[in-house]
């Protein structure tokens, strides 16, 4: 992404089209580019309509995620020029020596971060531009910065609630396994109520070897030797500027962004528009909450066919498959020839990110998926 040609097309155009795939880095970076320019007098539309690039090729647009297909007049901002950092984190870097950059712009590219996986435990930080983020949230008391489990709801929850609940990373036999999860926390902390088990009431100086065996046994039962450092490290997000006293977990708030994403065929979009709405923060964690028990144990049932490239049963629970290929990118498993697809009550369906990561030609993907992204398949 490289500042100068972002710095000439914003001199060039002040009236074009935001297009980004559905990724949550993409839908962040999207917000975040809209947002500004908006407060800079341009006239810009966020879409997800593809078919856009394909019909008016001489439109200027600026995508996200997304190849080109008129480098004279589109701009794409895409991954590889930084693998340490996520693209919401570049973007709002090289924004914030052209026009400036507020804590929710930060906060955005911390939570893109996230969930690209590039939160480094046994270096203390991110590995890219998202630790000088982390670090401005902190000193500005948005963030604490934690030694906790990243697991989803280990701030307000009991601990086999929150890793039964743990989409990212997904950890097999456990994710969606109520029981699994019980029977964990109760061999490791030798007890016979593991719902009382609550990771705020451990002391780390005393309950240090349970933790320790606790992330040897998620690690062996994921057999993934870098799971135990996915799970650590967290940070509490401060919401007192949106009404609400207390603390949210920075991971599960990505989840919780993650999972609304594929509720609705057009979700991705309402989440894009997170840094012009931060409201969209509490009803998403509220929606979250709502769905994400039914959700992990669905996830449970599926995964494995999921990596072998079949189709995913949708069922009423989401409609977009998303939320399935985050899971999949998270702990390295997606089928490498395959697009991850979802039955319907109209077929069997993918994403456009899923094409254009499987090698579908750009003007065929454009052109072959609907404007929410959602794209037929056989």
């Amino acid at each position: 992404m490289s500042e100068k040609l972002l710095a000439d097309f914003l001199e060039r155009y002040k009236s074009f089209t935001i297009i980004p795939d559905t990724s949550l880095d993409s839908l962040l970076c999207g917000g975040v580019i809209f947002k500004k320019l908006i407060e800079h007098g341009f006239d810009v539309k966020l879409s997800l309509d593809s078919k856009i690039l394909i019909d008016y090729p001489d439109d200027p647009a600026l995508t996200i995620g997304l190849p080109s297909v008129n480098s004279n007049k589109q701009l794409a901002l895409l991954p590889g020029e930084d693998d340490n950092s996520s693209l919401t984190g570049l973007l709002v870097l090289k924004l914030d020596k052209l026009v400036g950059v507020d804590k929710w712009d930060k906060l955005s590219a911390i939570i893109a971060g996230l969930y690209k996986g590039l939160y480094d435990f046994k270096a203390g930080g991110f590995k890219g531009v998202e630790n000088s983020f982390l670090k401005d949230l902190i000193n500005d008391k948005v963030v604490v910065d934690v030694a906790g489990l990243r697991l989803w709801g280990s701030k307000r929850l009991n601990l086999a609630t929150a890793l039964y609940r743990t989409l990212m990373p997904f950890i097999p036999g456990v994710t969606g396994n109520i029981d699994k999860s019980m029977k964990i926390v109760s061999e490791v902390f030798k007890t016979t109520d593991p719902l009382n088990i609550r990771q705020k009431e451990l002391r780390v100086d005393e309950a240090k070897d349970s933790i320790l065996l606790f992330l040897k046994t998620l690690t062996e039962q994921a057999r993934d030797p870098q799971l135990a450092f996915k799970l650590l490290g967290d940070f509490y997000i401060n919401l007192s500027d949106l009404g609400v006293s207390g603390e949210i977990e920075a991971n599960e708030l990505m989840g919780s962004l993650v999972v609304l994403a594929s509720l609705c065929r057009d979700c991705p979009f309402y989440v894009s528009l997170l840094s012009m709405e931060k409201s969209i923060i509490l009803q998403a964690v509220a929606i979250y909450d709502e769905v994400i028990d039914d959700l992990s144990r669905y996830l449970s049932s599926q995964i494995d066919k999921a990596k072998r490239g079949e189709a995913v049963e949708g069922g009423d629970l989401i409609k977009r498959p998303d939320i399935i290929i985050d899971v999949l990118r998270y702990i390295n498993a997606l089928p490498k020839d395959k697009a991850v697809k979802l039955t319907s009550d109209r077929g069997s369906l993918t994403v456009l990110r899923e094409l254009i990561r499987i090698g579908v030609k750009p003007e065929e993907a454009y052109s072959s998926c609907e404007d929410d992204q959602i794209c037929p398949t056989k």
